[in-house]
């Protein structure tokens, strides 16, 4: 990505985004890409790639915690509704009003948020991997979360980053994985997550990610480190979106705008069944797009995904009909 499209803008809690903003050509909206984790902007560059030259406008910012952006370590500075009003200042930063917000992974979660607070500004939502996430109203037991995601407990341990940084190659090839099964056995199962990085393990890098990619994230994580991102798994856990989750009319919670699932039917983390549940609950509208891919569908899948996005882009009503 052109490093001279990069931009830095302070949002108004005070925090730093770095984001990469590339006009729309007349008549066609801009595509918000919103990042999960472990990633930066950069995971998007391939869908930068394909969409702007068609003339979409696109803005893919750094999400707190990552990249140029910046870190806090206050756990409660990652409350979803926070970060969607961040992203909504870089809407408003460059005079928006015509956007599709997308995201994958932690980004579902906030293009979820979008959703909920500030649906209107939006012309539709795209979930890849992860789908909507439903407002939850009852507070998160850790030992529950913790049998069915194993990970997550070494996410918010006191050693949890430490031991991430000091194993980052490990840890990397583990999360973009030669294999999409090893997660079943050594990222779900409680336990499993740090003993594969206290051995060391280094299956290689999967054919999708090129070198470039790799290492652009390996240093990326090295100098920002992981202390500031692990706040998004630590927010869930110590009931840090509750209250705005409490607060929110019911009305809220159903996505009346187009929205389009992309399922990836070989994660085992985010389970397309879960995500098409979740949609047909609050979006029934919504289309669902299936890959045979793992998580990082936009990486291991980018032809497909590019297409279908592109294809449900060209579907979608105008900005202006839906004003209407």
């Amino acid at each position: 990505m052109d490093a001279s499209k990069y931009k830095d803008v302070a949002v108004r809690r005070g925090y730093t985004y770095h984001y990469y903003y590339s006009r729309a050509t007349a008549g066609k909206p801009t595509l918000l890409f919103v990042h999960g984790f472990p990633s930066t902007s950069f995971d998007w560059s391939r869908q930068v790639a394909h969409f702007a030259p068609l003339g979409y406008g696109v803005l893919v910012p750094d999400c707190l915690g990552f990249g140029g952006t910046s870190k806090p370590t206050d756990l409660t500075e990652f409350r979803h509704k926070l970060i969607a009003d961040d992203l909504v200042d870089l809407v408003d930063a460059e005079g928006l009003d015509d956007v599709v917000a997308i995201g994958h992974d932690w980004g579902s979660a906030l293009v979820s948020a979008l959703a909920q607070h500030y649906q209107d500004r939006f012309r539709a939502f795209a979930w890849l991997a992860a789908g909507y996430f439903e407002p939850k109203t009852q507070a998160v037991d850790p030992d529950v979360m913790f049998h069915f995601y194993g990970y997550w407990e070494l996410m918010n341990a006191p050693h949890g980053p430490k031991l991430i940084e000091d194993k980052m190659d490990s840890f990397l090839q583990l999360n973009y994985s030669v294999d999409p099964g090893l997660w079943k056995d050594h990222l779900l199962p409680r336990g499993a997550f740090a003993k594969w990085l206290e051995a060391d393990r280094r299956p290689g890098r999967p054919e999708w990610l090129s070198e470039e990619d790799y290492n652009h994230a390996r240093n990326d994580l090295l100098e920002g480190g992981i202390t500031s991102p692990v706040n998004y798994y630590k927010i869930m856990i110590n009931k840090g979106n509750l209250a705005d989750h409490q607060a929110l009319p019911e009305a809220n919670w159903h996505v009346k705008k187009p929205g389009l699932f992309i399922a990836t039917k070989r994660d085992s983390v985010c389970i397309p069944d879960l995500g098409k549940a979740s949609l047909a609950k609050y979006a029934p509208h919504a289309e669902v797009i299936e890959l045979d891919a793992g998580h990082w569908v936009q990486l291991e899948a980018t032809k497909e995904v590019n297409e279908g996005l592109e294809k449900w882009l060209l579907n979608l009503p105008s900005a202006s009909a839906q004003k209407l």
